[in-house]
């Protein structure tokens, strides 16, 4: 059963010595990052936010955080404050990126930031000792195609050589993300023209190049975390936004029920008044939701043993950003954040 959380718990009660503010969060700078993969360095990259007296020969668990970006776009500077924060807590977090999609036959697919995705996770646990974490209590964090990636991680099994180590999470935390990359009725899926790519990723393609082939249907499906869902994922926070017009509820419900139907222990929170990308900063939702959001994930972990104590985020004295204006009702025809 899914609930929907109103969040009336008061985070500016929080208080104690180690309360830190969302203001706090967005400051400081980040940790030199490394590169894991040998296609784009750029891209393929891990920061690191450790935290404090991580002392040497300990095993903690760790936060991978992925961002959205529609595939296309976004860095992982988005989730730096969250990464902060974690860290304070005591979780060695990891903001990682990936190649970007584009439209050309020879450009990065999504089956590439999967990939990339798959050895981010690899990267850490082959460097487990030298971050302190445990490689085998690793949770997936992701917005959007973000969370894409992460439920990707939580259900689709890793085909890769076994040699080359696991890449699956052991706890997945999907935000509004798409669990279904198939086309849709009346080829209606935004996100299904980055399967098919080329002429189709266009604001208003032509009717004639989103005709879905078989080809790129069985495509889709093999991206598509829904189809994968068995008693052998991992276990999943879902948190999913009720006015988002970007990545419907439905995607997250879908995804819940799933779980649930498969043995799988699962919570899935609707957030009443919260819009795409609710847990980014400066974006669309305001700073106590963006705080709410992360204390919940927050109280998550910790009834996981990932964390320990109380949540430690308050408000800014002063409120850190103004959200962006709501966007129109209609579904956009540009690919979701």
């Amino acid at each position: 059963m899914y609930r929907i959380v109103f969040f009336l718990f008061l985070t500016g009660f929080l208080t104690t010595a180690r309360a830190v503010t969302m203001g706090e969060l967005l400051q400081g700078e980040a940790s030199a990052a490394v590169s894991y993969g040998t296609n784009d360095s750029a891209k393929q990259i891990i920061v690191p936010f450790l935290p404090k007296g991580l002392r040497q020969g300990e095993r903690r668990p760790a936060l991978v955080l992925i961002h959205g970006g529609g595939w296309t776009g976004g860095d992982p500077s988005v989730f730096y404050p969250a990464a902060r924060y974690y860290a304070l807590r005591g979780l060695p977090s990891f903001s990682i990126g990936y190649r970007l999609v584009g439209p050309g036959t020879n450009d990065p697919s999504v089956v590439d930031c999967l990939a990339d995705c798959r050895s981010a996770m690899r990267y850490l646990r082959s460097h487990a000792g030298e971050y302190g974490i445990d490689p085998d209590r690793i949770a997936v964090l992701g917005d959007s195609a973000g969370g894409h990636l992460a439920a990707c991680l939580g259900t689709i099994p890793d085909s890769s050589d076994a040699a080359l180590g696991s890449s699956m999470a052991n706890l997945m935390i999907p935000c509004n993300p798409i669990v279904d990359m198939g086309p849709g009725k009346g080829n209606s899926n935004p996100w299904f023209r980055l399967i098919q790519r080329g002429d189709a990723m266009a604001r208003q393609p032509n009717p004639a190049t989103i005709v879905p082939t078989s080809d790129q249907v069985t495509l889709a499906k093999s991206l598509s975390p829904l189809d994968f869902v068995s008693r052998s994922s991992a276990s999943a926070l879902l948190m999913h936004g009720l006015d988002d017009t970007v990545v419907t509820p439905d995607q997250s419900q879908k995804f819940a029920a799933a779980l649930k139907d498969a043995g799988v222990s699962s919570e899935l929170i609707l957030i009443p008044g919260a819009r795409h990308a609710f847990i980014l900063p400066r974006y669309t939702a305001t700073e106590q939701q963006v705080i709410d959001a992360m204390i919940a994930i927050d109280r998550f972990l910790a009834g996981r043993g990932y964390l320990a104590g109380e949540p430690t985020l308050v408000p800014s004295p002063l409120p850190a950003w103004t959200p962006k204006p709501r966007p129109p009702k209609a579904l956009p025809t540009t690919t979701p954040r």
